[in-house]
């Protein structure tokens, strides 16, 4: 339950916005601009429309070391939109199962292994809320498995060669 302590440490930045900025300044160190304006929007985040989301395939690893939701995505191209849907799919998938989620990038091209294998940082430069940093399969980091030999001791490092 929200209490009245919980309402006061973040109500005061609704009647004055730019202490804000000020705590951020001053307090923390925070070189964040100086805003021109600020608006309060909506805080409310619940989706209600509903919104299809899937990924591509998604595999749990129990490990010595811990649980990992393996989120695999295929990429055939680059695609901005993924700089706001990955970040939401590891989100939405630590919050739902509570295990540590790893995106794994798989694609045929090096231009798109380049680009997926940027890390997505959101917020404020220096100072990011989130970082996603997915690991990227792609042709200039998986070898190439040319031998019958050596295909049929890996079918499976073969097809994805």
């Amino acid at each position: 339950m929200v209490g009245s302590s919980h309402e006061a440490l973040h109500r005061i930045f609704q009647k004055d916005p730019t202490l804000l900025t000020k705590a951020l300044q001053k307090v923390l160190h925070v070189p964040f601009p100086e805003p021109r304006e600020i608006a309060a929007l909506n805080v409310d985040l619940t989706e209600i429309e509903p919104v299809e989301r899937r990924v591509d395939t998604l595999l749990r690893a129990e490990t010595d070391e811990g649980t990992y939701l393996l989120v695999v995505e295929s990429q055939g191209k680059v695609d901005d939109r993924k700089r706001g849907s990955w970040p939401y799919y590891l989100s939405y998938l630590y919050e739902k199962y509570r295990c540590e989620p790893v995106l794994i990038v798989i694609t045929q091209s090096s231009a798109t292994a380049t680009w997926a294998s940027r890390p997505i940082r959101l917020g404020f430069p220096g100072w990011e809320s989130l970082t996603v940093r997915p690991l990227v399969l792609g042709p200039d980091n998986v070898p190439v498995i040319a031998d019958e030999r050596q295909a049929e001791r890996d079918v499976p490092l073969a097809v994805l060669s």
